[in-house]
């Protein structure tokens, strides 16, 4: 039989292993006491729609962390693709604007990930440069056009709903089950877990390391676009102002969701459950005054805590 000192350890490491879960569920409740106008339909709707899109890239930025990689071209990445698709909509192309971004975002993604497998840069610095050439670029293209695309195809769809759930959300759940499948059920996904633990060991497995690597950066580049095409929506015009920090936000997500930015371990689930935690974080700080500068502080603070106790494990 287990002795009490047994079963308080396992209950500890439980605890830990979900803290994230655990933490998001005392958040809520303790939020619907601290301001009544949280727990209210309209709320937690806006909640949900806002940080959809911080979730989608918070799932682009885990794929590239179980890799030992990071990108911080995120902010860049939904910049660009909030100038290209308003541009590439008001110029008459439709929906084929979308599937032109997404396959560009594909491009680019598989350029920073050449640059991290081949030519051997460290992820941080050719992400970086990758940083300062997109925005170059949506700056350039954005000069002196107005870019308004109210009443287009996208807007409208971005602020609908699909039986009855709004479509960004739709989008954040369906990107959120491939990529459960993807991580889990498929070669590729135990792949990158393998590299993240141990590049070596990973190609002395017969794991193909740099194509996996490249692949990686290409499907989070592909996230951070779709999270940019929705953005472009919801603000129904292009502009070069939007998405500083988002990569911040994503590395948050994934690093409370309990991913160690080492690589080799990461869940999609408890990545998500940390974009919530996150947005329901700021959202209540704000209905109850706190200013933008100390919100700041107590996210840093979350995730120290978030790092020490997972560290512990």
């Amino acid at each position: 039989m287990k002795t009490g000192k047994e079963r308080l350890k396992k209950v500890a490491d439980f605890a830990l292993s979900n803290f994230v879960i655990i933490a998001f569920i005392i958040l809520f409740i303790a939020s619907c006491f601290l301001s009544p106008a949280f727990f209210t339909k309209n709320n937690l709707m806006s909640v949900l729609i806002q940080n959809s899109i911080y979730a989608i890239c918070a799932i682009g930025m885990l794929v590239i962390i179980i890799t030992g990689g990071i990108d911080l071209s995120t902010g860049a990445y939904v910049c660009i693709t909030v100038c290209l698709t308003a541009g590439l909509i008001q110029g008459g192309h439709g929906i084929a604007s979308i599937f032109i971004v997404l396959l560009m975002a594909l491009v680019i993604g598989s350029i920073s990930g050449s640059m991290v497998a081949f030519l051997n840069i460290a992820p941080f610095i050719a992400t970086l440069a990758m940083t300062t050439i997109l925005k170059g670029a949506a700056y350039m293209y954005q000069t002196g056009q107005n870019r308004r695309i109210d009443g287009t195809f996208l807007p409208n769809w971005v602020k609908g709903t699909t039986v009855g759930i709004p479509n960004p959300v739709l989008v954040m759940i369906i990107v959120y089950l491939v990529f459960l499948f993807v991580l889990n059920r498929t070669r590729f996904g135990r792949g990158i877990y393998a590299i993240g633990g141990n590049k070596e060991t990973a190609y002395l497995a017969g794991i193909k390391v740099k194509t996996y690597l490249v692949l990686s950066y290409a499907l989070g580049g592909l996230c951070f676009a779709i999270a940019g095409i929705l953005l472009c929506g919801r603000l129904g015009m292009g502009t070069a102002t939007v998405g500083d920090g988002y990569e911040m936000d994503a590395i948050a997500s994934v690093v409370i969701g309990g991913a160690a930015m080492s690589g080799g371990s990461g869940s999609v689930t408890k990545t998500i459950v940390g974009a919530m935690l996150m947005g329901v974080l700021y959202n209540i700080m704000n209905l109850m005054g706190i200013a933008s500068y100390p919100q700041m502080i107590v996210k840093g603070v979350v995730i120290v805590l978030a790092v020490l106790l997972y560290k512990r494990k």
